[in-house]
């Protein structure tokens, strides 16, 4: 089907916030509060009908820009500065197809934020927020999915206008016959996570949820984890010595991705660091249970030489970009240098996700054997908008296990509004439960049952109440610093 052109007429930015049952450190900070912007979109089309789209993320601090000088208060502003700096620029667009929104947005938006003295993962998320809001607003107005839209066109994707060799076709070619309805939870093991029920102290939340690694892999019958490294040698090895005896006292086999945090400045370094690793009798069962490592270069330094041979034996596992993947791009460029893997997240963008899964099934066919891929991580994706959004996407990448914490350091759905918990439970019963009370994901044998996100729009029935969140011009960042 052709694909409708759109014009953005408003933009609305609020903000909710929303605090942890359990502090969540990740590389040199520790969240224990967090923002979430919620961005509602009004869009014409030719004919004059109109329709409203959504788009949400937490306003992550300390991911998208790890510049020791800047305050977790200074991310957040700058996260909505250049979110400021999209709406005005889609403001500007004529009417066009939502890709080619998007293709020529973009580009002017990373050239906006760069001028700011902005990164260009910074200029990533305030696309993708326009984007999303886009496509969740076209999908309501034709009355499709997110994965119908796709197989039928309806974005008008120009996948050539980047990449001259692919195809729109080259897109449906990488991706499975039909969303997936169920995928596989990979479980974060945060660097302050207790691992054993014996680790659990009197701060530890009485809330009826799992709170050690031991628990979650017994309460939700885990197949995956996710490991994130601190850049301290002894102390990781220590504790992944310690996440291999709560592995093999489970008795079964439990497959493991490790994330570097961008620790590490050098290749050599790093594989120095998974030589060690290797060298260790009790870690053996662990190091084979890797499936590829995570962004373990810090951004700067990850794209400027290619991956050595040597390095790449010491270190005997797929290497994937995360932070570095901050263009559209970067993951072409990364395989050049000898990555195999690039992280999808809505955050970065849903046209670079679908990009990259048309470039690694094409380069994978080119060489006859598949070693590149796409792997589903999680920026502590909240219910319902951003959760459900980045599924739905993931659903029709048919990438078979997600990274989730939002649930683990969050508790359930009490962030939200009752009427959105609901509404969330009401529609979306394969995903949530209530129990106890409690609207909170529902986890069945290590696995999210995703087959309600195929409604119209990008994933989600209702949209958020904005009445019931903070305006962005009255939200301040001291506002996270005191629990209600």
């Amino acid at each position: 089907m052709s694909a409708p052109g759109v014009k953005l007429l408003s933009s609305t930015l609020v903000i909710r916030n929303a605090f942890t049952r359990l502090p969540f450190r990740f590389g040199a900070v520790t969240m224990e509060a967090a923002a979430t912007g919620i961005l509602q979109l009004e869009v014409e089309f030719a004919d004059k009908s109109r329709s409203t789209g959504v788009a949400s993320d937490i306003l992550a601090y300390k991911w998208f820009d790890k510049d020791p000088a800047k305050t977790p208060a200074d991310n957040v502003a700058d996260l909505l500065r250049a979110l400021r700096v999209a709406r005005d620029i889609y403001q500007q667009m004529p009417a066009a197809t939502p890709y080619d929104l998007w293709n020529v947005a973009h580009k002017e938006i990373e050239r906006a934020v760069l001028a700011l003295g902005l990164n260009r993962l910074i200029a990533s998320f305030a696309s993708s927020m326009l984007e999303r809001a886009v496509i969740d607003a076209v999908g309501r107005h034709l009355g499709l999915s997110f994965d119908q839209m796709l197989r039928k066109n309806a974005l008008g994707l120009r996948p050539e206008t980047i990449f001259p060799a692919i195809r729109f076709t080259d897109i449906l070619a990488a991706l499975p016959d039909r969303p997936a309805t169920q995928i596989a939870l990979r479980h974060t093991v945060g660097m302050l996570d207790p691992l054993t029920d014996a680790q659990l102290d009197g701060d530890s939340p009485d809330d009826g949820l799992p709170v050690s690694l031991e628990s979650y892999i017994r309460t939700d019958e885990l197949g995956y984890l996710k490991i994130k490294l601190g850049g301290d040698q002894p102390a990781d090895i220590a504790r992944l010595g310690e996440i291999a005896d709560v592995v093999k006292a489970l008795g079964r086999p439990i497959q493991v991705t490790l994330d570097g945090n961008e620790q590490y400045q050098s290749i050599d370094d790093f594989a120095a660091v998974i030589d060690d690793i290797r060298a260790i009798p009790a870690l053996d069962a662990l190091y084979q249970s890797i499936l590829f490592i995570e962004q373990p270069l810090h951004r700067d330094v990850a794209m400027n030489a290619p991956i050595s041979t040597a390095a790449k034996a010491a270190i005997g596992r797929p290497l994937l970009i995360d932070e570095a993947d901050g263009w559209t791009t970067a993951f072409s460029d990364a395989i050049n240098l000898g990555y195999e893997g690039v992280s999808h997240k809505n955050c970065k963008g849903v046209y670079r996700s679908l990009l990259n899964a048309a470039l690694a099934d094409q380069r994978n066919k080119a060489d006859g054997h598949v070693h590149y891929f796409q792997s589903a991580e999680d920026l502590t994706d909240l219910a319902v908008v951003p959760l459900q959004a980045d599924l739905a996407m993931i659903a029709s990448l048919g990438i078979p296990h997600v990274e989730r914490n939002g649930h683990h350091y969050f508790v359930g759905l009490v962030h939200l509004p009752a009427a959105e918990q609901a509404g969330a439970l009401l529609h979306h019963g394969d995903l949530y439960e209530n129990v106890g009370g409690l609207a909170r994901l529902r986890i069945a044998r290590g696995n999210l049952e995703i087959g309600s996100l195929q409604v119209p729009g990008f994933g989600v029935v209702d949209h958020p109440d904005l009445t019931d969140a903070i305006a962005e011009a009255d939200w301040r960042f001291s506002m996270l610093e005191t629990k209600p």
